[in-house]
């Protein structure tokens, strides 16, 4: 009779079957949503991730193209070396020249005096003289403007040899997107400093 009893107490503190594979479904369900969540976030810790180092890319093209735009025309001499600012002036196509080492000219590669930016098949494209090097990848969008010292924009491009005199401020429209398609846009307008 004790023994029975025994059997019994176990028997009561045991799970049944159906209990045991109840526990186990919502179980599977706790853990099916917890693995959802987190391969969301970790998604979209990569997409951000990603749409980050494209933003930081295009800084840093925007940072050289900067710096190389407000040196359009530099002659350290001041020695009325006449030359171009600009060779090119277009919509998807920039040469900038400058003399940055007092020279009297604008054809040393050493300091990049003659620069030429194109845009050409979702590529931004840098040449100083040793051939095109893409600077940039997966743009869909670039395009230069143009505008003289009142802000008016000279619109008639490729700009004639006179027009590019006019120029004190070139605008930059650069729109991209990452691997996984998330839109990047960054525009500026640059001053330049020699003119």
């Amino acid at each position: 009779m004790k023994a029975m009893k025994t059997i019994k107490k176990i028997d009561r503190q045991g799970l049944t079957l159906t209990e045991l594979m109840i526990s186990l479904a919502i179980f599977g369900v706790i853990m099916g949503v917890l693995f959802g969540f987190l391969a969301g976030a970790r998604n979209s810790y990569s997409e951000t991730r990603e749409r980050a180092q494209y933003q930081q890319s295009m800084r840093a093209v925007m940072s050289l193209i900067t710096r190389e735009i407000r040196s359009a025309g530099c002659d350290p001499l001041d020695d009325n070396f006449n030359f171009d600012k600009f060779g090119v002036a277009d919509a998807g196509q920039l040469q900038v020249r400058m003399d940055l080492n007092g020279d009297m000219d604008f054809a040393d590669i050493g300091p990049d005096e003659n620069v030429s930016y194109s845009f050409a098949g979702g590529n931004l494209t840098r040449d100083n003289g040793n051939g095109p090097q893409v600077i940039l990848r997966g743009v869909q969008v670039f395009t230069f403007t143009y505008f003289d010292a009142v802000g008016a924009e000279l619109n008639v491009v490729p700009l004639s040899a006179a027009n590019r005199e006019l120029v004190r401020f070139v605008g930059i429209n650069i729109q991209g997107q990452t691997d996984r398609g998330e839109p990047v846009t960054y525009t500026t307008r640059i001053a330049l400093r020699n003119g």
